[in-house]
């Protein structure tokens, strides 16, 4: 079963513009097309309506993969954050797209090398509507 993303109006307005531009860029259009495929039946709330176990923008979460039980923490950023040095990964990667708008004890999944990653959200360990940070 498909889970339906939650999402602040604000995440969901800058990130469909920049899909838009990254489609004209024709940079990962097999990306974005299912980012746009989940935004159009995302639910979306205002900054201070989503709930605070809630992957937004801009999150750091505590990951564990399934089959290993390693942990790891993430940060979904937008492209121009991303940085694999601090574990801060693009809406517009593989990684980005699955975990954004999941929520805490949601499971989900993205390619790895060697297969098909299975990760558990542990726990959303900064999320900026709940700690107030709307500007982010």
């Amino acid at each position: 079963m498909e889970k339906t993303m939650h999402i602040t109006v604000n995440d969901y307005q800058r990130i469909t513009g920049l899909i838009e531009f990254a489609s004209l860029q024709n940079k990962s259009p097999e990306i974005a097309d299912r980012l746009m495929k989940e935004l159009k039946v995302a639910k979306t709330f205002p900054q201070d309506k989503i709930s605070e176990n809630i992957v937004t923008m801009n999150s750091r979460v505590q990951l564990r993969e399934i089959t290993s039980g390693r942990e790891v923490q993430i940060t979904v950023t937008y492209p121009q954050d991303a940085d694999s040095r601090e574990q801060k990964v693009s809406v517009l990667s593989p990684i980005g797209v699955a975990l954004l708008g999941c929520r805490e004890g949601d499971i989900t999944s993205w390619r790895i090398p060697g297969g098909i990653g299975r990760f558990k959200v542990e726990k959303v360990l900064y999320q900026p509507e709940a700690a107030g940070d709307y500007y982010l």
